[in-house]
């Protein structure tokens, strides 16, 4: 190590030992500053980390459960090294880093970033820094945040010295023994000079209470501080007590118990204290306790310092946080129910509370002016109007129209306001003194305004509150616009649902109610044939051939069509079948077409599942029949597989691997193939893609497959190649783990 390097860390340490806060008890504003820091910084662990000799020392700590570490791990050395911020989004993606034992261990760091602490000389005393155990990014405000913070560390150590200094000056004035001699008068005047000159010249308000007579002195920057003369401040505690606000005067006095009881070190608290105008500021306040030889305490010295920027802050920042919530809460009830009322009353509900105003509604908006207001959050006390509909007469058109084009309206007192007497009494008749106005846009139309009220007195609108309300509003208008087209999609859904009940009930009527007619017509042509065949001309017996073959097709027709109508009205309820006598049972309906074709059907041990047995053995059959019917001139051979999604592929060329919970049945065959943009059409029923003279049939039986499929849960398609045969797919959900299940 280098001298000038041993000289600055020597250096170093003897500026950290100064502020004498090593092993100190927690204190409430260190805590707070940790606290705030992983609050900006939305991570789970924040130190204030003081870095002596060996270690390094929480004197504040966030989400960690440990006191202290060796120096010789961690990350802060960084921060000692470039005396800047240091922000490492990803540990693991640093080598150097990765093998840090607070990396590869507890805490398992894999975000940091610190801010050193350098005091106004330029010590480096330790950092403030927030960790993450997932990789993370900071933003530049968050950034600027965290230096803000780090400064705000220093200042404390700052106050503490300026105690330290007080409480050793007070110490040796009470100690001093007068009787001496004129040189000790002499040098105590001189340290009284001094003392009156640090009194006057701090910017921190010094305070000397003495516990045996209960008077408590106050310099003057304190008076300053809150604005109070000589005159009008008593000495006394009790009086000095009730300036502290109601709400945190316990919790102080009760700090001032624990402090003389434990005997720690300092007395530190934060709260308001009430100025000579009725306001309040907020101070830290820190003291320590002078102990006389049996222990009892005598005195108390302490500094006061006007903190309250720092707390307005902290307050915005706490308002941006809970606007974000806001934001996220409303954005994720848009996303998961599109419920418009749950949306609109925890809209108002939440600003209501977050901008502290005593009423806030929802107004939806009428051509005309006039409106109702459809959600509301009102304080007690004042005229609830939910459900009112309201018109106000000196709404006019050109209003409406600057409203659609994002007009903001702002009145801090309409007592004052340059607006119209109808106006004002308008407003007047619902308690109102100041209002804030903002319109609610659905694609450029105006659907409502969102308001905010204030009754009690006149107030004033600042930006955070105008653009709150103007983000919320494009919420609800993009979630009222979600809403709409929901609905219309809904209606739209209903209506296709309705219109193909409608025609399935039709093409079930229509082919039930043909069968009859079409019966009679056959049944003549074949009588027909029979007694004048041969009797009459050629022409004659060719025409009655061609009448009986036309309506033994249309027979066949509505058949099938008759069947897929019933697909989904007349099914069977699903039960546990065996898909291998389902498939025997399609194989032995077909015998004559294989017989004939001398085709070849071999298949996988095929499982168990949850279908309707009838349905799923025409889906074997329609596909084994095509499979035979299109394969040329050819043998035929298909094959039957099966996969389930757990399982591992075997080598069979699959370009599809099924989910965990389904399986993957297909129809494999050697016959003439398709080109990849009829895939789809095949599906549709009555398509087809070759004339009846070359290849048979309806073109139903593919839809019919489909159509079963689907009722079951799964899908199907076809994967083929012009004269490399064709593969058909299916799958049918796992459900044979379960009971029953009705589609």
């Amino acid at each position: 190590m280098k001298a000038g390097h041993i000289d600055t860390e020597v250096a170093r340490l003897e500026a950290l030992r100064q502020y004498q806060i090593l092993d100190t008890e927690p204190e409430e504003a260190y805590d707070n500053l940790a606290k705030l820091a992983a609050f900006i910084c939305g991570t789970p662990i924040s130190l204030v980390n003081f870095i002596d000799e060996n270690r390094q020392w929480f004197k504040a700590k966030v989400g960690l459960d440990v006191l202290q570490m060796p120096r010789s791990v961690g990350l802060s050395y960084l921060c000692q090294e470039q005396r800047n911020v240091v922000v490492v989004p990803d540990t693991l993606a640093d080598e150097k880093l990765a093998n840090n034992p607070v990396v590869t261990s507890y805490p398992y760091v894999r975000f940091y970033a610190g801010v050193p602490l350098i005091t106004p000389k330029g010590d480096m005393l330790g950092t403030l820094c927030v960790i993450d155990q997932v990789p993370r990014q900071l933003s530049q405000k968050q950034v600027e945040a965290l230096v803000a913070l780090s400064r705000l560390v220093i200042d404390q150590l700052e106050l503490r010295l300026d105690v330290i200094e007080v409480s050793k000056f007070t110490e040796k004035l009470h100690l001093q023994n007068i009787t001496e001699g004129q040189k000790t008068a002499e040098t105590l005047r001189k340290s009284g000079e001094r003392w009156q000159l640090a009194l006057h010249g701090n910017n921190d308000g010094i305070w000397d209470w003495n516990l045996k007579t209960n008077e408590v002195f106050f310099s003057t920057r304190w008076k300053e501080m809150l604005g109070y003369k000589d005159h009008e401040v008593s000495n006394g505690w009790d009086e000095w007590t009730k300036r502290i606000h109601p709400d945190e005067r316990d919790s102080v006095l009760q700090a001032f118990q624990n402090h003389f009881a434990k005997k720690t070190p300092f007395y530190v608290c934060e709260y308001r204290v009430q100025c000579q105008d009725g306001s309040y500021k907020w101070i830290l306040d820190r003291g320590q306790g002078l102990w006389d030889a049996l222990g009892d305490i005598v005195r108390m010295v302490g500094s006061y310092t006007d903190i309250t920027d720092r707390k307005l802050v902290e307050e915005e920042l706490k308002r941006q946080n809970l606007r974000s919530q806001l934001f996220a809460e409303i954005s994720l009830k848009i996303r998961e129910s599109l419920q418009i009322n749950e949306i609109l009353q925890t809209t108002v509900t939440e600003v209501q509370k977050l901008l502290k105003a005593d009423r806030v509604l929802i107004f939806q908006l009428e051509i005309n002016g006039s409106g109702t207001v459809v959600q509301e959050a009102v304080l007690p006390g004042w005229p609830v109007i939910l459900g009112e509909n309201i018109f106000d007469p000196c709404f006019k058109e050109e209003y409406l129209e600057r409203y659609r084009r994002g007009r903001v309206s702002a009145i801090e007192d309409i007592e004052v306001a340059h607006i119209q007497p109808c106006h004002r009494e308008f407003l007047q008749q619902f308690a109102v003194r100041a209002n804030l106005v903002v319109p609610i846009l659905v694609r450029d139309t105006i659907w409502g305004l969102l308001l905010a009220h204030q009754c009690a007195a006149p107030r004033q609108w600042n930006n955070f509150e105008t653009e709150l309300l103007q983000q919320l509003s494009n919420q609800i208008g993009i979630a009222l616009s979600q809403a709409q087209l929901l609905e219309k999609e809904t209606q739209q859904s209903q209506e296709l649902a309705r219109s193909n009940a409608e025609l399935e009930q039709f093409a079930y009527v229509a082919s039930h109610d043909l069968q009859e007619p079409l019966r009679m017509v056959t049944s003549y042509l074949q009588l027909l044939e029979r007694r004048y065949k041969n009797q009459l001309d050629a022409n004659a017996d060719q025409f009655i051939s061609y009448a009986i073959d036309g309506a033994r097709r249309m027979q066949t027709l509505i058949n099938d069509l008759l069947n897929y109508s019933r697909l989904s009205s007349r099914g069977q309820s699903f039960m546990l079948v065996d898909c291998s006598l389902v498939l025997e049972q399609a194989i032995a309906n077909l015998q004559i077409a294989i017989a004939d074709s001398r085709a070849v059907v071999t298949h996988d041990t095929l499982p168990s599942v949850m279908a309707d047995a009838t349905q799923l053995t025409q889906v074997f059959q329609n596909l084994i029949a095509n499979a035979i019917k299109f394969c040329r001139h050819q043998q035929p051979r298909v094959q039957i597989g099966v996969m389930r999604g757990d399982a591992n592929p075997d080598q069979e060329s699959l370009n599809v691997i099924p989910s965990a919970d389904e399986w993957l049945f297909w129809v494999r065959d050697n016959g003439i193939g398709l080109e990849s943009q009829y895939a789809e059409r095949i599906f549709i029923i009555f398509q087809r893609l070759h004339s009846r003279d070359k290849y048979p049939g309806t073109g139903i039986g593919l839809a019919i497959c489909k159509k079963i499929i689907e009722r079951h849960g799964g899908r199907i398609w076809v994967e083929s190649k012009p004269g490399q045969g064709s593969t058909f797919y299916f799958t049918i959900p796992d459900r044979a783990g379960k009971q029953w299940w009705e589609p």
